[in-house]
């Protein structure tokens, strides 16, 4: 054997030694604690526990995460029907709003040609009225009045002159004098306008026959009426008098439908000379004042002033003889009466 060796291992066996003994003391390690059985099956059972409220709280958690989507896709589907249905409601909104639109421009137009009827309707109403003033009947006459509306036709106008404005510019004409000839007789009637105001009008209605006369004084110019009986009528007067010919009346009476008129237009083509038209224009006012002495029912209005003047039509005829003559046919025909009996 090598002694080196030897020797080398000797020398390390001082130096550890020395260094053993020069080596500061330090603190002992302290070993593990050994774990018993029982501690270690405590801590597994708390691992178990803790895992098992995981599981739950994952299952709970899983649940709730379902029930979220079956209500999110419930709600979803709730959503899409609501929206389906407000959309069709927008579309009938929509198509209702134009239908509004629709009928209300039909509206409109329907009350735009309303208000244009009825503001025609307004202007006939005042010109109805203005020829009813002017005719001496008021357009308030009530239903106890014998006249009528109904008994105004288009052709008033035309037969009898109209009543112009007075002195004192009313237009229409005011009444002056009104009343029912159930309570005032006729002639009394006649007789007192004569001798009581210088000019004026009388209408007389009854069952719608209106009949006017111009007095102007003290005598009848004018006497008209709307009669359509053709027994009383002026042609049947001239025809059988023989102051005009069948032939003459048969081509014009056609076209006139009122007596006065009918005298204008004899007058205006030169069939009759003006002397003839007034001869029987007076007698057949005296026709006209023997309907009107045997009414006992009816309504009379008087107008003071002048008429539009027809100069070839115009008679003159006293009402003073009027009065005397009619009364003494009146008794003539009471005395016949009487006698037949």
């Amino acid at each position: 054997m090598n002694p080196e060796p030897r020797r080398k291992h000797r020398s390390l066996e001082k130096t550890d030694k020395l260094s053993l003994e020069t080596a500061t003391p330090t603190e002992p390690v302290a070993a593990p604690q050994a774990t018993t059985p029982e501690e270690s099956l405590s801590d597994t059972q708390l691992l178990k526990t803790k895992l098992s409220e995981t599981e739950r709280e994952r299952d709970s958690l899983k649940w709730a995460t379902v029930q979220l989507e079956t209500e999110l896709a419930a709600r979803r589907s709730d959503f899409a029907a609501q929206k389906a249905e407000q959309l069709s409601e927008l579309r009938v909104l929509h198509e209702v709003a134009e239908r509004a639109h629709s009928e209300a421009s039909l509206l409109k137009e329907g009350l735009r040609d309303a208000r244009a009827t009825n503001k025609a309707l307004k202007a006939q109403n005042l010109s109805l009225q203005h020829v009813l003033n002017q005719w001496g009947v008021p357009a308030e006459a009530n239903d106890s009045s014998a006249f009528k509306l109904a008994a105004f036709e288009e052709g008033l106008d035309r037969s009898f002159p109209k009543l112009t404005q007075g002195p004192d510019g009313h237009d229409p004409v005011p009444t002056l004098l009104r009343g029912e000839l159930g309570s005032f007789c006729f002639p009394d009637l006649l007789h007192f306008l004569s001798n009581t105001i210088p000019r004026g009008v009388l209408t007389v209605v009854s069952d719608q026959i209106i009949t006017k006369l111009y007095l102007e004084r003290s005598a009848l110019l004018y006497v008209g009426w709307n009669n359509r009986d053709s027994d009383l009528s002026l042609a049947r007067l001239l025809e059988e008098s023989g102051m005009v010919s069948a032939e003459t009346l048969a081509e014009i009476v056609h076209r006139a439908d009122f007596d006065l008129e009918l005298a204008t237009v004899l007058l205006g083509e030169n069939h009759v000379p003006a002397q003839t038209i007034r001869s029987g224009l007076k007698e057949h006012a005296r026709v006209i004042l023997g309907f009107l002495f045997h009414l006992r029912a009816g309504s009379f209005f008087f107008q003071e002033g002048e008429v539009e003047r027809k100069r070839e039509l115009e008679f003159r005829l006293p009402v003073t003889d009027v009065l005397l003559k009619t009364a003494a046919e009146m008794d003539e025909k009471t005395r016949q009466l009487l006698e037949a009996r």
